[in-house]
């Protein structure tokens, strides 16, 4: 009887989040158009996760110097080309997207607007331990500088999850940080220096985009806090309405100030040879193009393994900044053909629980693991195209129980038995930085939190395996 209670009450807990979770756009979409739509409630944890104070503190202090080394290292044509051209071989994005880069990172007249999203997880000896919270390190999983979604919904998860706890009367603190307002403030920023009154932001969305009501917190923020018009058409619908002028970009008789690109992340996207020329003529217009070819260069995975050679991120920052920055990396090896390959790809064979196997693609759902990264590295031993994916160490983070909430269209939402779960922790930056390249602002919004099953390898939030999360300090 206890315990037919004590779960008819975490059934109310879990339908009055997933009103709560309407009420504040915590939802998903089917379709690309809101006649369309089918609002449902995401799915979340029940809980927040415990994570280390003081481990977050430092993590969050590292990012101002990560974000710099992005933007000055983006700057440096022979860094940049050297790093991407043994690629170009075997991945034409990296080609093309350098051939962009080559003929725009010179031009004087381009400002800056950084919205990333760095993506972590705590590194621990023995995930099972009852001190695995308190007993390893944040490391980098990657830096998303394109397209870093959840920035509006992940906003207020941890406002819904105080709700929850204030039902529980569980008394926890929490990061104060909001990843929305300074991410918005920055956009506005930069908006300023365009200084073009009236000029939008426009959003380039994928057709049939997942994350309709995501942005559209970002849409109401920018229009509500700083009278900013935001307007959200496909790339495709762009090829055909966009219009240059004077340099400057206008769409259905608005002048864009930003391009916000929520696709065009990956080779499939540029269907065409207009879609490459398109990409290329917006780089050289003057609206602001969130990310910039460089800071689109830098997406490329490529990058994490390069920051990892000695002297490269002291070549930007200072000594303190430099060590700080180096900390939150993780252990990262080439597999370009040759010897130092070769070695890389053994480690992988004496241990494969310890590895995976990274293309340099984004989107997430992309890693191979396990028994199927043997087999693709026994399959490429001694091929070229070995040059397009790095090694990474196998992150191991805490294990800790929790319920998740799932949530179905027009359905009741289901809550899930006890289980073992890891967290990926995301930190949203936005950096600006004028024509001439003084900076204007670099700071951290605040956390995202993805939580997955341990026992499964990728956690989509699309695809329904992950849930959205938030933190509490253990």
């Amino acid at each position: 009887m206890k315990e037919d209670k004590e779960r008819k009450r975490l059934l109310e807990a879990a339908d009055q989040s997933t009103a709560d979770q309407i009420q504040r756009y915590l939802c998903n979409k089917g379709a690309c158009f809101l006649s369309n739509c089918v609002p449902t409630a995401i799915n979340i944890s029940l809980l927040p996760t415990p994570i280390s104070k003081s481990c977050y503190t430092t993590l969050v202090q590292a990012q101002v110097p990560l974000n710099l080394l992005i933007d000055l290292s983006s700057r440096d044509e022979e860094f940049v080309t050297s790093t991407i051209t043994p690629s170009t071989k075997v991945d034409y994005l990296a080609k093309r997207l350098l051939q962009i880069y080559k003929q725009c990172v010179g031009d004087p007249n381009q400002i800056t607007l950084g919205m990333y999203r760095h993506d972590y997880m705590y590194h621990c000896p023995d995930p099972t331990a009852e001190d695995a919270v308190e007993n390893g390190a944040f490391k980098q999983v990657e830096a998303n500088l394109m397209s870093a979604a959840l920035l509006g919904v992940g906003t207020h998860v941890m406002d819904l999850h105080n709700q929850i706890m204030g039902r529980e009367k569980a008394q926890k603190e929490q990061p104060y940080d909001r990843s929305l307002p300074p991410m918005m403030q920055g956009v506005y920023e930069a908006w300023k220096l365009y200084d073009r009154p009236g000029s939008i932001f426009l959003f380039l969305a994928a057709p049939n985009d997942f994350n309709w009501f995501d942005q559209q917190h970002m849409i109401d923020t920018l229009w509500e806090e700083y009278q900013i018009v935001s307007l959200k058409i496909t790339y495709d619908e762009f090829l055909e309405e966009g219009e240059l002028k004077d340099n400057r970009y206008y769409v259905r008789g608005n002048e864009v100030a930003v391009f916000y690109f929520r696709s065009m992340y990956n080779e499939e996207h540029y269907k065409t040879e207009q879609h490459w020329e398109m990409r290329l003529l917006m780089e050289k217009s003057l609206a602001i193009k969130v990310p910039n070819i460089r800071h689109q260069c830098l997406n490329l995975k490529y990058f994490q393994q390069a920051f990892l050679a000695p002297g490269v991120v002291e070549k930007y920052l200072s000594g303190d900044d430099a060590a700080l920055t180096r900390s939150v990396f993780a252990d990262l090896h080439t597999l370009a053909p040759g010897p130092a390959g070769d070695e890389a790809a053994q480690l992988a064979f004496d241990d494969p629980e310890g590895w995976v196997l990274k293309p340099s693609r984004e989107g997430g759902g992309n890693n191979i693991w396990d028994e199927e990264m043997l087999r693709t590295l026994t399959e490429l031993k001694g091929q070229q195209k070995r040059e397009a994916f790095v090694l990474m160490q196998r992150l191991k983070p805490p294990h800790i129980q929790n319920r998740f909430i799932k949530n179905r269209p027009n359905e009741k939402p289901i809550l899930t038995e006890i289980m073992d779960t890891t967290t990926e922790l995301g930190l949203f930056c936005v950096y600006v930085a004028d024509a001439l390249g003084e900076v204007i602002t670099n700071k951290v919004g605040g956390p995202l939190l993805r939580t997955k099953p341990a026992k499964a390898n990728e956690g989509g939030i699309a695809i329904g395996v992950g849930v959205m999360d938030s933190i509490v300090f253990n």
